[in-house]
Order: C-alpha cells, then sequence, then structure tokens
C-alpha cells in the first residue's frame, strides 16, 4: 500500500447539455476494497458524447462534482494506492477496469448474461487524473500493450460479444454496415474465424482503412448498390450475417435488403436520436431471419480482448487519429460528433 496523501486532481465535468468543465475536485481515496489508478489513456465513446449532448437514453449519473456527469470507461491505468485489504495488485500494476457491477442474483445475472443485469452499476469517471475501482473489477494489462492500447479493451469485448452472436465459420460471408472505429475493429474479428468479410462504408478513407485490415470486399453503398453487390459476391445469396455497426435508419434496412436465407442481423450499438425503420417482413417471415441486437459485454469477453492485444492478432494503433489533452475534451467531444475521425483518444 502506498502512502499517497489526499490532494487535488483534475476531472471533467458534466453540469448540463453541453455545459462542460475541467474543474481541481479532491483525489478520491480507494476504500479498504478498492484501488486509486493514474489514467494514462481513455478512448471517447459514442456514449460520452450523448451524454454530453443529453441525448442518452438514460442519465448515468447526475450532473456535478460529486458523479462528474460522464462514464469515460474506456480507460488504462496504473496503480498507485491499494486498500488495506487488496491482496492481488499493488502499486505499478498496469489495468483496465470492468466497468459492469453486476448484483449477482438477479434472473440474468444467474443465466450468465451479466451485460443484462437489472440492477448493474456501472465503473466508469475515467475523464479524470485518477480513478477509483474496486479490486475485483480489474484486469492486468500484458506487459506488451500499452495503454493507449489497452484502452480499446471494452470496445473490442463488445465486438467479441457481438461475434459470438453471429458465431461466423470458414467460408461464411459476414457484412459489416459501418466503417467507423468499431465496424474497423469488427472487421478484424471477423476475419479471425476465417469469414469472407465485406464492409460498406460512404467515407472512402475508411474504406481503404478496411482493405489493410484485409477486408475481402469493400462497398460504398452512395456509388454501388449494396444489396446487389453484396449478392453479387456471395452466388446471389446475400450476407450470412449482417452486423449493422452504424445506427442510421438507411445503414439499418440496408441489412434486410443484404442478408441471406437463415442468416442473422445483430443491431450493434444505438440509435439517436431514435429512428423508424421500414422493411418488409416477408423477408423475415420467407427467409427464417434472425434479428437481434448486441449490447455491452461479459467479463470473458474483457479477457479475451486481452489476449488479443498481447497476440497482435488486432492493429488498434491505426485506428487511433487524434490525441487531446484533459482540457480539451470539449473540443474533442466536437470532432467525435463531425465523424471527421476515427478514434479519437484522451490524455490526462
Amino acid at each position: 500500500m502506498s502512502n499517497i496523501t489526499k490532494s487535488k486532481m483534475k476531472a471533467a465535468l458534466l453540469y448540463g447539455p453541453r455545459d462542460l468543465r475541467v474543474e481541481e475536485v479532491d483525489r478520491p481515496v480507494p476504500r479498504e476494497d478498492e484501488i486509486l489508478a493514474r489514467v494514462k489513456a481513455i478512448g471517447i465513446c459514442p456514449s460520452d458524447v450523448r451524454s454530453y449532448e443529453g441525448t442518452y437514453k438514460r442519465q448515468m449519473f447526475p450532473a456535478g462534482k460529486e458523479s462528474y456527469g460522464l462514464s469515460g470507461h474506456e480507460w488504462s491505468g496504473e496503480i498507485v494506492e491499494v486498500g488495506s485489504a487488496v491482496k492481488d495488485f499493488v502499486p505499478g500494476d498496469r489495468v483496465v477496469p470492468e466497468i459492469i457491477v453486476p448484483c449477482g442474483i438477479c434472473r440474468f445475472c444467474r443465466e450468465g448474461v451479466t451485460n443484462l443485469c437489472a440492477c448493474k452499476k456501472n465503473i466508469v469517471r475515467g475523464y479524470a487524473e485518477y480513478a477509483i475501482v474496486p479490486s475485483r473489477m480489474l484486469y492486468r494489462v500484458p506487459a506488451n500493450v500499452s495503454f493507449e492500447e489497452a484502452a480499446f479493451c471494452e470496445p473490442i469485448a463488445v465486438c467479441i460479444h457481438a461475434n459470438e452472436i453471429i458465431s461466423p465459420e470458414p467460408g461464411d460471408f459476414v457484412l459489416i454496415v459501418g466503417g467507423g472505429p468499431m465496424g474497423l475493429l469488427h472487421t478484424q474479428i471477423s476475419k479471425l474465424s476465417g469469414a469472407t468479410v465485406m464492409l460498406s462504408e460512404v467515407i472512402e478513407s475508411r474504406l481503404t482503412m478496411a482493405k489493410d485490415f484485409q477486408a475481402d470486399a469493400v462497398i460504398n453503398p452512395t456509388k454501388e448498390d449494396l444489396a446487389k453487390k453484396v449478392k453479387e459476391l456471395t452466388g446471389g445469396y446475400g450476407a450470412d450475417a449482417v452486423i449493422v455497426a452504424a445506427g442510421s435508419k438507411g445503414a439499418i434496412e440496408s441489412a434486410f435488403k443484404a442478408v441471406a436465407p437463415t442468416g442473422t442481423i445483430v443491431l450493434f450499438g444505438g440509435s439517436y436520436p431514435p429512428v423508424t425503420v421500414e422493411f418488409d417482413p416477408n423477408i423475415i417471415h420467407y427467409g427464417e431471419i434472425n434479428v437481434t441486437g448486441s449490447y455491452d459485454h461479459i467479463p470473458a469477453h474483457m479477457e479475451r480482448a486481452l489476449k488479443l492485444l498481447s497476440q497482435d492478432a488486432i492493429n488498434v494503433e491505426k485506428l487511433i487519429s487524434n490525441t487531446f489533452e484533459l482540457s480539451s475534451l470539449k473540443e474533442a467531444f466536437e470532432l467525435v460528433k463531425t465523424a471527421n475521425a476515427l478514434k479519437v483518444n484522451v490524455i490526462p
């Protein structure tokens, strides 16, 4: 246990929609079962931008100093202090947090889907120089994985969850709709299965990057008929699985036109503002199409994400397009909103 005394730190505080301020606050002190980590890198998630805009489906934390008002869950850091009851971690350990704290007793927890826990809490608040985490909610970062790479652990974990839903096999055709950071992670993860991976995206630079990540085909739906092209590439059948990694009406509707009979459509990520989609229900009925969602992850997915990073099976460094200091977090959020960047990181 270190002898760090209580002092101040900088943290981003959200007081209301778009009212974001970086202020000096008391550095938190860990309780006996907690650790204090120096935050080293944070990835901006679209959910943070929605909180910043005031459009998120729920307010995860009340605004203001007590809770910060933002999540900031995609972070990695180094332990600087441990509570008196912590035995498995010591100062100097490099870690990432498990952000979902399940109740362990609801129906969903008993069924192993802790991501859907009816009473779950979240360990987040990474937009600060230091963060508190219960020691039981930590994962060690492998020595060959940088802090910037480790900050991708949670995004990779949620992609692994979606990938398990479609369970691609060698020879399958997988279509990813949307070539943002998550779509490009999906591309890499689906390629690991041996499936043929196609990516649809309107921004040419992202299509180029998908090729760099070994996508078998890239399609710009503003220049080609997506469904027609997918059927050409699949012998006329369509994609065995479609992961919709964009929340627009057009992106979601395109999946129903491109999926093969008996295929699976996964709606990955939310739509903000909410959208109403139109599709022919006969596509589902006569084609026996499975339509499902994918939300968050379970602990096993975090473990797998760290393994993939340590094995260099996924390239995340190429996805980092911009890095900001914590004092410029508002500017970072505004950049993410423009879609003129890929992954935007923050260094406290």
